[in-house]
């Protein structure tokens, strides 16, 4: 099977960088989003597509594997892979990898490690070894991959996961807290692979996937968010309504702001991670929607009123 190419998805070149990616994604997102196509399947399969696009161009580590994978057309250098594994998002992909100091077998054994016990874990000298009968063999980390929404990630949530640990598998409540971000990883203690031989259990580590917001994006701890204003408004000066995490709130538009002015909602972000208490700030971005419709009348009136007072935007 063919590896999907995520670049194509997002519409990027190969060398794009972190900011042409998010700024493509944001661009996609708010057009796909369910909510702004109900009842669209290609919409939401689009949507999808490019959620799990940036989900992995934007975590570098991911985005190195990927690359990888995507040199090796989805497989190892080998015929045929290795074990016949692909590679499936959430397993870490990226570019300028060196090759010569790479043991390919390990590098590809570690990247489909899917929650389970790493391969290659005794290595050494290029051959393997088990451990011995007396001496304690502590288990290895588990990952999953955990998808919430943009609002979860901002107040915390909790999520029923399951998992392998050892030849069992356990059903966890997993608590996110309040400020994670797309690419956080939040450690559960002990829940990982069971050790052998009196060696400690290994932790379970949790990859947050944040799904976009057809109304807030985030940098940081900072949200932002775009409100249209109309020409009279930035002419004028008003107070108009903006949404906010905790609901709507009313902001002042001075008089003569223009498009794309930004303004500050102090301490309106979201939580910093482990932060107690501290938050972001969030920014308000406004843009002028003209009149649309305009009577004869009305457009004579602008007419009368370009020629009265003209104006060079540009200085």
């Amino acid at each position: 099977m063919d590896l999907k190419d995520y670049y194509k998805v997002l519409g990027v070149g190969r060398a794009a960088t972190d900011d042409e990616i998010k700024k493509a994604y944001r661009r996609l997102a708010k057009k796909y989003h369910p909510d702004v196509n109900k009842g669209e399947k290609d919409a939401e399969e689009k949507f999808k597509d490019i959620s799990e696009a940036y989900n992995v161009l934007s975590d570098p580590e991911q985005r190195k594997k990927y690359d990888i994978m995507l040199q090796f057309g989805g497989e190892g250098p080998a015929q045929g892979g290795y074990g016949g594994y692909r590679w499936e998002p959430g397993a870490q992909q990226g570019a300028g990898f060196d090759f010569g100091n790479v043991d390919l077998g390990d590098l590809f054994s570690e990247l489909f490690e899917m929650g389970g016990v790493r391969r290659g874990a005794y290595r050494q000298g290029g051959g393997r070894r088990a451990a011995g009968p007396e001496a304690p063999v502590n288990g290895h980390d588990t990952y999953a991959d955990v998808d919430i929404d943009f609002k979860e990630a901002i107040d915390g949530t909790e999520r029923k996961i399951s998992i392998r640990r050892g030849d069992k598998v356990e059903h966890l409540n997993v608590r996110v807290p309040p400020g994670v971000d797309n690419g956080s990883k939040v450690r559960v203690a002990g829940k990982g692979q069971p050790g052998f031989g009196g060696g400690s259990s290994g932790d379970l580590f949790l990859r947050i996937h944040v799904k976009p917001d057809p109304v807030f994006w985030r940098e940081d701890t900072d949200v932002y968010t775009e409100v249209p204003i109309t020409i009279y408004d930035a002419v004028l000066g008003a107070t108009v309504e903006v949404p906010t995490l905790e609901g709507h709130a009313r902001m002042k538009i001075p008089a003569g702001s223009p498009g794309g002015q930004k303004f500050r909602l102090a301490g309106k972000g979201a939580p910093q991670l482990g932060g107690k208490g501290k938050r972001g700030d969030q920014y308000v971005i406004v843009y002028v929607v003209p009149p649309k419709d305009l009577s004869s009348d009305a457009k004579k009136e602008f007419e009368r009123l370009a020629e009265e007072y003209p104006y060079d935007p540009k200085t």
